[in-house]
């Protein structure tokens, strides 16, 4: 009998000791598994719904945004490395503030984008884009557009107007990239 107890105390230590290295060793695969995921997940965002948060922008090589939140209309991304594509607006000849100097403001301007797909839906909102444009050159004064900089100011502010058109109307901003003047004179 006392044979008996001595095997059953040895088969017992032989089970807690399988148990003791099974535990172990799902642990050391837990903590691999954890370190993996937050070494490779780094880069991602969550929005505290247990959702992973769309990056607003994920750009390769060249600036050019990629993808973009999907509460934006989305449009094929550009080749790598393709030229950039132009949406031009008629001339804007408007009265501004001329402080006694010049009093018009003649102003021919393009936008761009890599995007060959928005530059086709601004035609849609051309007339939005052009009514907001020439209240906006209609706000500047003399003495601001003649500094150094001053056209420089007024193209922020003109494709910061363009971006909230495009916005408002479900398209993200920054696939708009920049605005150019082909002509700047005050009269």
């Amino acid at each position: 009998m006392a044979e008996e107890n001595q095997e059953e105390q040895k088969s017992a230590g032989k089970g807690l000791m399988i148990a003791l290295i099974v535990v172990i060793l799902l642990l050391v695969i837990g903590i691999g598994v954890m370190t993996f995921l937050l070494l490779s997940g780094g880069d991602s965002k969550d929005n505290g719904n247990g959702q992973q948060a769309n990056a607003q922008e994920q750009t390769i090589d060249d600036g050019v945004p990629r993808e973009f939140s999907p509460k934006f209309k989305q449009y094929e991304p550009p080749e790598p490395g393709a030229p950039p594509q132009y949406f031009a607006m008629e001339p804007f000849v408007v009265n501004f503030k001329g402080e006694g100097q010049a009093k018009y403001l003649a102003v021919t301007l393009k936008f761009m984008s890599h995007y060959p797909q928005l530059v086709q839906d601004m035609e849609n909102y051309r007339p939005i884009l052009r009514n907001d444009i020439t209240a906006l050159l209609r706000k500047q004064t003399y003495s601001e557009m003649n500094l150094d900089n001053g056209p420089d100011i007024l193209r922020e502010r003109i494709l910061t107007k363009a971006r909230g058109v495009l916005e408002k109307h479900g398209i993200y901003p920054d696939i708009l990239e920049d605005v150019f003047f082909e002509r700047f004179v005050m009269q």
